[in-house]
C-alpha cells in the first residue's frame, strides 16, 4: 500500500501535463481573469475604490479578488464531465450578481446582501427606476459569456483517451485552495474588519469576499444565533434606557404637552432632500409652500438620512418606533412580528384612531403585516383609492393631489386621529417630468437633476393645496403637523449636476452634508424657529412624544428641542455631530465645516459611545427584546 501511494505521488505531476490540454488551461485562465476583471471593474466603476490603481489598498483588494476567483476555479475541477458546464454557469451567475450589485450600489450606496436578494421579488414595480441606473459600460460584466459559450461548445465536441483521475483532480483543487487562502491571508492581515460598514469590507477585501462574508453572517444570525435574550443583554438594555431617560429628565422641558389632545398629521414625502428648501432657480423658489410653512414652524435644517436596506420603509420604521434600521435587509420583512413601542400605540391609549395611508399595493414592503405590529388601526392602500390622476414614478403613481384629497374623505375627523401619509409623486426616476414644463429649471432641463427638481416642485404645490384643505376643514389649527423627507433622491453616481448647481466638490464631507432631509413641525401657537442641532430620523418620535404628552421610554432617538448636543449615527457606523464627521468607510474623522482631517484619538471614546446606539437597537430587533422587558 505504501509503494502504491509513493507511486501515485511520484506520477502526479508527470502525468498531469499530458492529460491536461491547452483548451482546458485557456478556459480556466479566461474564467479566472474574467471574475477578477468584473470584480475590480465594479469597484472602480462605482467609486468604492479610487486611483491610483496601484495603491496599497487596491493591490490588497485585487489579491483578495484573485483569491476568490481561485476558490471558484477549484470547485468545478473535482467534476470531470461537467466542470466546463459548471464554469459557464458560474460565470453567468457572477455576471448577474455583480451587475445587480452595481445597480443597487448606484441607488442605495451599498452592496446587495442576502436579505435584499430574498426580497427581490418585490422589485418588479420599480423596474423603471432600475432601468435608469443602467450604463453602457455595464456590458463589460457579460463580455466573457459568449467567449466561454463558444469554448464550451468546442469542448463538448472533443473526447479524450486519457481520463484525469478523481484523486488528481482533488489534489489540484486543494492546491488552488491553499494558494487562494494563503494569498487572501496576506490581504486580510493588512486590514482591520469594520463592524458596521459593508462598503469598507468591499473596498479592502473585494466584492467576492464580501458575498462570502455576507452569507456566513446571514447563516450565523438567522440559523445559528441564539435568539434568547441573555441576562447580561437584558441588564444592558435596562441600564441604557434608565440612564438615557434619567439624563433626559434633567434637561429643559420646552414645548412639553403643547400639542396634547390635538390631531397628529405626519407626512413622509418621497425623496425630498434638504437642498431644495429656500433655493431658487432663475429667480423662482423650488418649494415656495414648504418655505413659507418652514418660517411658521419649528424647522430642523440639520437632519441626516439614516435609512439602510429598507429605504422608504426604514424611514417609516424610524419615525414610528424610534429604532434604527436592521443591519441587513429591511426590518419590515425581518421583524414584522416583533413587539414595538410606537406612536400609534401610545396615542391609542389616549383614545386616538390611527391611519396609515399609501396609494400603493398593501403587500409592498410587507406593510400589511408590519402596520399591525406598529399598531395602526386602519391601512388605506391602493385598494381604497380611485386611481384618477397619475403623476410621478414614471407616470403611474397616484398624484399627491388626489392622494391627499381622497385620504381626507376616508379619515374620520370627528374624533382625535393620527394620520401617517406616505407620498409617491416624487419617486425616482422622475422621468414623468422629462417633457413637462411645470417649472423652469434652466440649463438643467431634461436632465436627471432637472426632472428631480420638477418632481419636488410639484410635490410642494400639492402640499400647499393640502394645507389649504386642512384650513378649510378646520383641522390646521387643531393638529400637530410633521413633514419630512424619507431619503435622498439623488445617488452620488447621478449627482454631477447637483454638485454643479451647489458649487460643491465630490469630497466625502461635501457629499455627506448633502445627505440631509428637511424636517418641520408645525404646531398652532408656536412661533417659527430654525433649529440647527444635528439629528436624524430616529429623533422624530421623541419630539412628537414630548409635544403630545405621550410616553417614549424605549425610544433610541432624542428630543432635539431639549437636547444639549446633537448627533446622528448612520447604519454603517458613521457618526455626525455639530462639529465633526466620523466616516466609517475610511475610519477617519473630519471637521464637518471645512473637511479638515482631525486626530481620531481625540474622538474615539465619544464615537464608540454613539455607536452603542446601534448595538442596543440591534439587540431589541434581533431578540424581540421589548416583548421580554415588560
Amino acid at each position: 500500500m505504501k509503494v502504491s501511494i509513493e507511486r501515485v505521488r511520484s506520477n502526479i505531476f508527470t502525468d498531469l501535463k499530458p492529460q491536461l490540454n491547452i483548451f482546458g488551461i485557456v478556459y480556466a485562465v479566461i474564467f479566472v481573469c474574467s471574475v477578477v476583471f468584473k470584480g475590480v471593474f465594479l469597484q472602480f466603476q462605482n467609486q468604492i475604490n479610487f486611483k491610483p490603481f496601484l495603491s496599497t489598498t487596491n493591490m490588497f483588494m485585487i489579491v483578495a479578488t484573485m483569491s476568490f476567483a481561485l476558490v471558484l476555479l477549484s470547485l468545478p475541477i473535482v467534476f470531470h464531465t461537467k466542470r466546463r458546464t459548471l464554469f459557464f454557469v458560474l460565470s453567468i451567475l457572477i455576471s448577474v450578481l455583480f451587475f445587480a450589485d452595481a445597480l443597487y450600489l448606484r441607488y442605495y450606496n451599498t452592496i446587495i446582501t442576502i436579505p435584499v436578494i430574498y426580497n427581490a421579488r418585490y422589485l418588479g414595480p420599480v423596474k423603471e427606476s432600475i432601468m435608469s441606473l443602467i450604463r453602457i459600460s455595464d456590458i463589460l460584466y457579460f463580455l466573457d459569456i459568449p467567449v466561454l459559450a463558444v469554448m464550451s461548445f468546442v469542448f463538448s465536441k472533443r473526447t479524450y483517451k486519457n481520463k484525469f483521475p478523481l484523486i488528481k483532480r482533488c489534489i489540484v483543487a486543494v492546491v488552488l485552495m491553499v494558494i487562494s487562502f494563503g494569498s487572501f491571508k496576506i490581504a486580510y492581515s493588512k486590514n482591520d474588519m469594520s463592524e458596521y460598514d459593508n462598503n469598507y469590507i468591499v473596498k479592502n477585501f473585494g466584492i467576492g469576499y464580501f458575498h462570502y462574508y455576507d452569507v456566513k453572517k446571514y447563516v450565523k444570525e438567522n440559523y445559528l444565533r441564539d435568539k434568547k435574550l441573555k441576562n447580561e443583554e437584558k441588564s444592558e438594555l435596562v441600564s441604557f434606557f434608565d440612564e438615557k431617560n434619567g439624563e433626559a429628565g434633567k434637561l429643559p422641558n420646552k414645548f412639553c404637552d403643547i400639542a396634547k389632545g390635538k390631531n397628529l398629521i405626519v407626512i413622509q414625502m418621497e425623496a425630498l432632500q434638504h437642498f431644495v428648501i429656500n433655493r431658487e432657480i432663475n429667480g423662482k423658489e423650488i418649494t415656495p409652500n414648504l418655505n413659507k410653512l418652514a418660517k411658521e414652524s419649528l424647522y430642523f435644517d440639520n437632519i441626516y438620512v439614516q435609512v439602510a436596506g429598507g429605504n422608504t420603509s426604514d424611514a417609516e420604521f424610524m419615525t414610528n418606533t424610534s429604532l434604527y434600521p436592521a443591519k441587513e435587509g429591511a426590518a419590515y420583512f425581518r421583524f414584522a412580528t416583533n413587539e414595538y413601542n410606537t406612536i400609534a400605540k401610545e396615542l391609542k391609549n389616549e383614545g386616538y384612531n390611527s391611519y396609515a395611508l399609501h396609494a400603493y399595493g398593501p403587500a409592498f414592503w410587507n406593510r400589511t403585516e408590519m402596520y399591525k405590529a406598529i399598531g395602526f388601526d386602519t391601512f388605506i392602500s391602493s385598494n381604497d383609492y380611485v386611481m384618477d390622476e397619475y403623476i410621478g414614478w414614471g407616470g403611474w403613481a397616484l398624484s399627491d393631489d388626489s392622494f391627499y384629497r381622497q385620504s381626507m374623505d376616508i379619515i374620520d375627523v370627528s374624533s382625535p386621529f393620527y394620520s401617517f401619509f406616505i407620498t409617491l409623486s416624487g419617486h425616482h426616476p422622475y422621468s414623468y417630468f422629462e417633457d413637462k414644463q411645470t417649472f423652469d429649471v434652466g440649463k438643467y432641463d431634461r436632465t436627471y437633476l432637472g426632472n428631480y427638481i420638477k418632481a419636488q416642485n410639484y410635490a410642494d404645490a400639492a402640499i400647499g393645496r393640502f394645507m389649504e384643505k386642512l384650513k378649510a376643514m378646520g383641522l390646521y389649527e387643531n393638529s400637530l403637523i410633521v413633514i419630512y423627507g424619507d431619503h435622498t433622491g439623488l445617488p452620488k453616481t447621478q449627482a454631477g449636476e447637483l454638485l454643479d448647481l451647489l458649487q460643491l466638490s465630490d469630497s466625502k464631507v461635501d457629499w455627506i452634508r448633502l445627505q440631509k432631509i428637511p424636517l418641520l413641525i408645525h404646531c398652532p401657537g408656536v412661533e417659527g424657529e430654525t433649529i440647527t442641532t444635528t439629528g436624524g430620523q430616529v429623533d422624530i418620535f421623541p419630539m412628537i412624544a414630548n409635544m403630545m404628552g405621550i410616553d417614549n421610554y424605549y425610544a433610541m432617538g432624542k428630543d432635539l428641542l431639549n437636547s444639549q448636543k446633537g448627533y446622528a449615527v448612520l447604519r454603517n457606523g458613521s457618526v455626525l455631530t455639530d462639529s465633526y464627521y466620523y466616516c466609517s468607510e475610511d475610519d477617519t474623522v473630519y471637521d464637518i465645516k471645512n473637511g479638515e482631517v482631525l486626530d481620531k484619538k481625540d474622538y474615539e471614546d465619544e464615537i464608540k459611545e454613539y455607536q452603542k446606539d446601534l448595538r442596543i437597537s440591534d439587540i431589541i430587533l434581533e431578540k424581540d427584546a421589548l416583548r421580554k422587558l415588560k
